[in-house]
Formats: structure tokens, sequence, C-alpha cells
């Protein structure tokens, strides 16, 4: 039987792989919405363009300048659209490799590990052993248990050893995951041919941030290019 967290987290990743598939087709659903709209009004502003003066005798001057300018907003709004869903497409990819690989069962030791300078108890200093690294070391809470209780320097000397160990393997860790992040720079560098300023930023750029960004730019362009789809259409229907 599992235990909660490893439930918890099998159960997360994969609604997370599912979230993807539906991110993707809901987002080719609302794409192909705004390819016709935007369609829709190219057509319309090439016909008001191609006869104006035809449509002037049964429009008011006035009506066909606000369709013109509604039909160029759509047609904008719809190419903003466009360009916030690549990048929308981009910065999710990042997000869910980062999503991903934090659910999936690759565990990874911590390196951002916890400053146990100020920590009393030996319990929770071999809990954050096995918890951020891996390591049983409960074979150590038997002969910190068994120090005579009359020599506290003893058993302080004992736990200050284990926070010590807590730490050089943090640092160890931290290392290791900086040459990794190197070595996939430096590999990532020969195949692409990117630049050291291009990888950095890669690696080190908040994603979530611009993608929210971009989330709220198709979203508002995509409203209002159906709102001015939408009040063109009201405006010939009520004017005709």
């Amino acid at each position: 039987m599992k235990r909660p967290f490893d439930s918890v987290r099998d159960l997360i990743y994969l609604r997370v792989k599912q979230s993807k598939e539906d991110i993707k087709f809901r987002m080719e659903q609302v794409d192909n919405l705004m390819v016709w709209i935007v369609g829709f009004s190219i057509g319309g502003l090439s016909l008001i363009v191609s006869d104006f003066a035809k449509l002037n005798e049964n429009f008011s001057y006035w009506i066909i300048k606000s369709v013109l300018f509604l039909l160029v907003l759509s047609i904008t709004a719809g190419i903003v659209f466009r360009i916030a869903c690549y990048f929308i497409n981009i910065y999710n990819e990042q997000i869910q490799a980062y999503v991903e690989t934090a659910f999936s069962n690759e565990e990874m030791m911590e390196i951002d590990a916890e400053d146990l300078t100020n920590e009393r108890e030996v319990e929770e200093v071999l809990r954050r052993l096995q918890v951020d690294f891996g390591q049983d070391v409960q074979q150590i809470l038997a002969a910190y248990t068994n120090v005579d209780m009359s020599q506290p320097a003893n058993r302080d000397f004992l736990l200050n050893d284990l926070k010590q160990h807590y730490k050089k393997v943090a640092i160890w860790a931290k290392k290791d995951y900086e040459i990794a992040i190197e070595f996939a720079k430096d590999t990532m560098q020969k195949a692409y041919g990117y630049s050291h300023k291009q990888l950095d930023r890669a690696f080190t750029d908040n994603a979530s941030s611009k993608w929210q960004y971009w989330v709220r730019t198709a979203f508002t362009s995509f409203i209002i290019s159906c709102l001015a789809f939408i009040a063109v259409i009201l405006i010939l229907s009520i004017a005709y």
C-alpha cells in the first residue's frame, strides 16, 4: 500500500498529464473560432473598402466609419490573440516540464536546504536528513539516546555533529545541481548554438509571471475581437 504522499503525488501527476492535453485541445478550439472571426472581419473590411460608394447609399457615413473601425479592431485584437497564444505555448511548456518533474517518481535531493542552526531536537535533524537527502541515519538516534543524561555536552556535541553533516550534504547537493545545469547548458549550446545569455535567461527566467501576462493578454484580445465583430453585426442589422 502506498503512503499518502506518494498516492497524492501520483494522482496529481496523472492529472497534470491530462491537463496538458486538455489545455492543448481548448486552445485549438478557441484558435479555430478566432480564425473564423478574423476571416469574416477581413472579408467585411475588403467588401467595404472595395464598394464604399455603393454602401454609402444605404448607410450613413458615420455608420460605415464605425463598422470599419470595429472590423480593424477585431482583426488587430485577433492578431494579438494569436501572438499571445504563441508565447503561452512557449511558457506553458516550461511550466509543464517543471510540474511534471516535480510530481513524477524521479525524486531529487533538496537543493535549498533549511537552516538548522537553532534546531534543538535531534529527531528533526534526522528527519530532515531523511526527507531532504534520503539518508537513513536512525542508528545515530540510538547512540544519541544512550548518551549519559548527566553530560549534556555530549548530547550537544552529537547534535551539532549532525547539523554539520546536514550542512555538508546540502552544500554538496547544491554544487552537484549547479554542475548538472552547467552540463545541460553546455550540451544545448553545442547542439543548438545558443549564446550564454540566451541559456542563462532560459534557465533562470520566471516563466509563470510571463505565462500569466500572456494569458491575460490572450483573454482580453479574444473578448475585444469577439465584441467588436458582434457590434458590427448589430450595427448593420439595426441600420439596414
